[in-house]
């Protein structure tokens, strides 16, 4: 079960995007760009500075209750993103999901050093996808995606069901089904379908 949390966490917002003008980084979001450059920006930031802009972030309601649900249904919730891999991090770890994706951010003696890993691209969401099926023991086609971005149609198109949680409908229209809601756990009822063999 792959979230693809950027674009769904913080309604009408990216996640990724929020945090960095919390943090004070100027220029374009990092999130989905491919220049090298970009993680320049973050040079000098603490790293206690991202989690407690994260904690902070009115994100959704519904995140734990949601892992947890898929937890509890035979389903192992994973991150799936292309945001910065510390961001992944931290919401695997506070919520409860089982691991995560996106893109390195070096960082050392507490503070990120502006150096990046390769850039995480929706060609590679679908590698981490196809990789962490197979470590699980699972065919892709058997897993699901929640999204909203619309660089998440790879994602989409990666496994058997895919749902486009408050997206635009140009990406409801790559899903095969979409939802709306102010609470994550609106996509539960979307998810039945892929628990019945389980239950």
């Amino acid at each position: 079960m792959f979230f693809s949390v950027d674009c769904i966490l913080v309604r009408g917002s990216s996640l990724s995007r929020l945090v960095e003008e919390r943090l004070g980084l100027s220029g374009a979001s990092s999130v989905h760009e491919t220049q090298a450059t970009d993680a320049a920006r973050w040079a000098g930031i603490p790293e206690n500075a991202l989690h407690t802009q994260l904690a902070g972030l009115p994100l959704i309601p519904g995140i734990a209750e949601t892992a947890q649900w898929c937890w509890s249904s035979g389903l192992v919730p994973v991150i799936s993103s292309l945001t910065w891999a510390p961001i992944g991090a931290h919401l695997a770890e506070r919520f409860g999901f089982h691991s995560y994706s996106g893109r390195c951010l070096d960082a050392r003696n507490g503070r990120f050093t502006g150096q990046a890993g390769f850039p995480c691209t929706p060609a590679g969401q679908v590698e981490f996808v196809e990789r962490r099926a197979d470590d699980l023991d699972v065919a892709p086609h058997d897993c699901a995606a929640v999204g909203a971005c619309p660089t998440d149609a790879p994602l989409f198109g990666s496994v058997g069901l895919s749902i486009a949680f408050n997206a635009q409908p140009e990406v409801s229209a790559l899903a095969t089904t979409s939802v709306e809601g102010d609470d994550l756990r609106a996509v539960i009822p979307a998810l039945q379908p892929l628990t019945a063999s389980r239950v």
